[in-house]
């Protein structure tokens, strides 16, 4: 069945009062997690003690109960319901979802990437890659990425998986002289970004995005496993460390599981 997420039968789905929230949350020594607040209410929801459609207490209930300012709980429940993992909704309070078919809202104003991003929701991320192959760069790919005379890149093509569930299907190209390291290993539980800082002492610094709405063939459909004609994102990346550009790349990025954002501050006038 399609975008079925395999997990066992959660907690009964029912509100819950601060109180209970404040048990759920004690650690072993008795004491409330203050400063763990945010870790402790994503380890509830990932662990299933906290059932998807639950209803969390309000702000100034749960400040009372845990002894904690408003603008903390705020904070905690912000960050949890741009992970995905809470809604909030003015007028009807915060109702946890599933963490696995959270959809994620990646902020266009900072550098992210997937696993990067996975890892700090708490689920584990792991690739399928599908090809890995040394290639010589066409026109337009050498001058992206800069090449000179230099034309050989290596082309990593990943289905790419957060909590055991198929998002990404990702098609990367980085320049020989720095795929060293890049093999399967790495690339099935890692980072290409990482590796290339650890293995060649570069910092990855910016990344250029374009992001375009398309519909998934069925065999696009069938690795991402969603119904043939899903709404999917096409967004392709150059990204550069501080010296030159070290990757560039294109993401089929599920439309269900994703939207993103981007902040518009208004100029001031002088």
């Amino acid at each position: 069945m399609y975008g079925q997420s395999g997990r066992g039968m959660p907690a009964a789905t029912r509100d819950l009062n601060a109180g209970e929230v404040a048990e759920l949350l004690r650690g072993s020594d008795g004491s409330v997690l203050h400063i763990q607040i945010e870790s402790a209410l994503r380890e509830l929801i990932h662990s299933g003690r906290v059932a998807p459609g639950s209803a969390l207490p309000g702000e100034l209930e749960l400040a009372a109960r845990l002894g904690l300012s408003r603008h903390t709980i705020r904070h905690a429940l912000g960050t949890l319901a741009t992970e995905g993992l809470v809604r909030r909704e003015r007028g009807r309070g915060t109702r946890v979802l599933d963490p696995v078919a959270a959809v994620t809202e990646r902020s266009l104003g900072s550098f992210y990437a997937f696993a990067w991003e996975v890892s700090a929701r708490g689920l584990e991320q792991r690739s399928v890659v599908l090809e890995l192959a040394n290639v010589r760069a066409s026109p337009e790919l050498a001058k992206r990425l800069e090449l000179g005379t230099d034309l050989r890149v290596k082309r990593i093509v990943r289905v790419r998986s957060a909590g055991g569930e198929p998002l990404i299907k990702e098609t990367a190209y980085v320049p020989m002289v720095l795929a060293g390291g890049l093999d399967s290993e790495v690339l099935e539980q890692g980072s290409i970004y990482d590796e290339i800082e650890r293995r060649h002492g570069l910092r990855v610094t910016r990344a250029h995005e374009t992001i375009r709405p398309i519909v998934l063939s069925r065999a696009l459909a069938r690795i991402l496993n969603v119904r043939p004609g899903s709404a999917a994102f096409k967004v392709e990346r150059t990204t550069w460390s501080e010296r030159r550009p070290i990757e560039w790349q294109e993401s089929l990025v599920r439309g269900d599981r994703y939207l993103y954002s981007v902040e518009l501050p208004r100029a001031v006038e002088s």
